[in-house]
């Protein structure tokens, strides 16, 4: 009798299956007559069921997984919407940029940055979808930052998932999800049945996404995976480059198709593009630039993003195991306010934990470099415990020499600095022959003429309407 049952249930999931994956099909056969772009990045992603793997879909920039269980339930302009929204993902390769992010808040991130244009562009989308306003045109990168620095930004996402899995799910506490992160509200900490205990108000890295303190946060409907191969296992740089290579030419041959099919007119692969060239922020620059530094050993397997939008093709730099050193010289002539430093801090801090980054290094200097309280030349703080905490120090006139000659004659271990960076309104000048043997980037708060005559180093134009 068990047998009989047993094969019963089997030929019913195959029906399931069968069923489920014929409702994606039309799905994405219907996309066709309308957003021939869009529906060519879905045709070279492979259908994978995935009920074991994924509560709703899921993409990991080669397939896309779905929960044949999810997939009935929803209506088929809803399956349309999910599999724009998988493919947005791709096109954005939103699984090769995560780098040391947490996994489930990047899943957040990204998803507030694809669901309003979805939302806009009149695609229906399952209850629990994130969408906000407040993140209309802004990078992936810079809503993580909101969603790890504001605890009530970050519940509001959580509140917005478990209100649409109520609706969905009834008495089901856990969010639907799928991949990287599995729902758990088993934690005595939680003490709302959101997930969110009162001390998340960091992110840990990805590797602790499942059991760490973010690993009972609900999952949003339509997942961004990891890049993974065949077996399940995580793409290793090189491979990581390969696919980014293979997606860029899927969108190219995707973008002309769509120009020559004279599509796109709603919602289709065009407006997509306009999403994913918003502008990037000094944050987000700065980023880039700091994960070159890491490395010197250039690789042509993936072009450098930086100058490709202008028409530039470039290598970008191989990753380096994490660690290291961030040197950090702050302009206290009265360049920049205390209020200011405060913010600064906060997301050099964050971007230096991104970067996989371990400790930083703070001097002082208007005329001369100051010395702490305790008669030392810099401050330094160790990121797994220590908060960065900058206090103006000084003030009076500029120059910009002496903490690049700390750092060149008077400064021990400096072989784990992987970079410099220059925190001023950039009023001010500099001896070439002080150039230290490490990248320099320039942190100016203001567009001046003086800028010009800095002789070494990358200039970044940090908007100081984004340190208050």
């Amino acid at each position: 009798m068990s047998q009989l049952i047993e094969k019963a249930l089997a030929r019913a999931k195959s029906i399931n299956n069968a069923d489920a994956f014929s409702k994606i099909t039309k799905a994405r056969s219907k996309l066709m007559k309308g957003q021939v772009g869009m529906a060519s990045i879905l045709l070279g992603l492979e259908l994978v069921e995935a009920d074991d793997k994924c509560d709703t879909m899921a993409t990991d920039g080669k397939r896309i997984y779905y929960n044949t269980d999810f997939v009935e339930s929803i209506p088929e302009s809803e399956i349309m919407g999910v599999l724009v929204h998988e493919g947005a993902h791709v096109i954005f390769e939103h699984m090769v940029r995560r780098g040391n992010r947490n996994a489930k808040i990047w899943n957040y991130a990204t998803d507030y940055a694809i669901n309003i244009w979805l939302q806009d562009n009149g695609y229906d989308l399952p209850e629990g979808g994130l969408i906000d306003a407040k993140y209309r045109g802004q990078s992936a990168e810079l809503i993580y930052r909101t969603l790890t620095s504001d605890d009530e930004a970050l519940q509001d996402a959580v509140d917005q998932i478990n209100n649409g899995n109520d609706q969905q799910d009834g008495d089901q506490d856990s969010g639907q999800g799928s991949g990287s992160g599995e729902s758990d509200n088993s934690d005595d900490s939680d003490q709302d049945g959101s997930g969110l205990s009162g001390d998340e108000a960091s992110a840990e890295s990805g590797e602790e996404s499942q059991t760490g303190k973010y690993s009972n946060l609900p999952s949003p409907v339509g997942e961004v995976l990891d890049a993974q191969d065949e077996d399940g296992n995580v793409l290793d740089q090189q491979q990581m480059a390969e696919l980014s290579n293979e997606i860029m030419q899927r969108v190219s041959m995707a973008e002309k198709m769509e120009k020559a099919m004279g599509s796109g007119s709603y919602g289709g692969f065009s407006e997509v593009q306009d999403v994913n060239s918003a502008d990037i922020d000094w944050l987000d620059v700065f980023r880039d630039h700091l994960e070159d530094a890491k490395s010197s050993d250039t690789t042509w397997n993936r072009l450098n993003r930086r100058h490709q939008w202008q028409g530039i093709n470039l290598p970008s730099y191989d990753k380096q195991p994490q660690g290291g050193t961030l040197a950090v010289a702050i302009d206290t002539s009265g360049s920049v306010s205390q209020s200011e430093l405060n913010v600064f801090a906060k997301e050099i801090q964050n971007i230096a934990e991104e970067c996989g980054l371990d400790k930083i290094m703070v001097c002082y200097c208007d005329t001369v470099v100051q010395k702490n309280e305790d008669g030392e030349w810099w401050d330094i703080y160790e990121l797994d415990h220590q908060e960065l905490d900058l206090k103006v120090r000084g003030g009076g006139g500029t120059e910009f020499d002496p903490p690049f000659n700390l750092f060149n004659e008077y400064t021990d271990d400096t072989d784990d600095v992987v970079a410099m960076c220059y925190f001023s309104d950039g009023w001010g000048d500099v001896s070439a022959e002080v150039e230290p043997d490490v990248p320099v980037f320039w942190l100016l708060t203001e567009k001046s003429s003086y800028s010009d005559r800095l002789p070494f180093g990358e200039q970044i134009y940090v908007d100081p309407s984004s340190l208050r």
